[in-house]
């Protein structure tokens, strides 16, 4: 990869990474409820099942994807039906108080796994591999750098959304003001299926 090209998917992961998605969204829900030490787990599973995802991509998976429409309209439903469900998770969460507390966050293993159904990830992770990866002298060398590059924004991304997450919950005290919040990032998730539900 030139140059040129480093500049413009750094610039492309960067708006991809921070702008507000599904991964975002529930980590900042998360950090609201239960803090950002507790919210880590959910941090890394990200950032490890989207790494993942990119070299395999990279690899042949995203050809792989391509070859199957199939399975990839199949796997589109079942990822918009999951986020619905996540989103109503997310609606009726209460920050732990006492024996009251019921709810907890999402784990390492299960936000890795997410990954592989999580709409705006592979658009991106599919998009750039098209664009950058495919076109590169070096597919080793292009994977190397379009992984770091996404390793950093990912991880600075998540802790962003989270840690800004945390300071809400900690403005939020009142039980209802957070449920208020709670209800508006559920909405917005739901909002954020849209462009995937004619895309992908």
């Amino acid at each position: 990869m030139d140059i040129a090209s480093l500049i413009g998917f750094s610039l492309f992961a960067s708006i991809a990474a921070f702008t507000p998605g599904p991964n975002n969204l529930m980590l900042a829900a998360s950090g609201a409820n239960f803090g950002l030490n507790r919210t880590l787990p959910h941090i890394f599973g990200i950032t490890i099942g989207f790494l993942l995802l990119v070299v395999l991509a990279c690899f042949g998976l995203a050809s792989l994807f391509a070859a199957l429409p199939n399975v990839m309209e199949a796997a589109r439903w079942f990822s918009l039906l999951f986020l619905l469900f996540l989103a109503y998770k997310i609606a009726t969460a209460a920050p732990p108080e006492g024996i009251e507390a019921t709810s907890r966050p999402i784990s390492f293993t299960q936000a890795m796994l997410f990954q592989t159904i999580n709409p705006k990830a592979i658009i991106v992770i599919v998009s750039s591999v098209t664009t950058y990866a495919s076109q590169a002298e070096s597919l080793l060398l292009a994977t190397s750098f379009i992984t770091l590059i996404f390793a950093f924004v990912t991880i600075t991304s998540t802790l962003l959304w989270a840690y800004a997450g945390s300071l809400f919950g900690q403005l939020l005290k009142n039980r209802q003001h957070l449920r208020i919040f709670n209800f508006t990032m559920a909405g917005l998730l739901v909002c954020s299926l849209a462009p995937a539900s004619f895309t992908w």
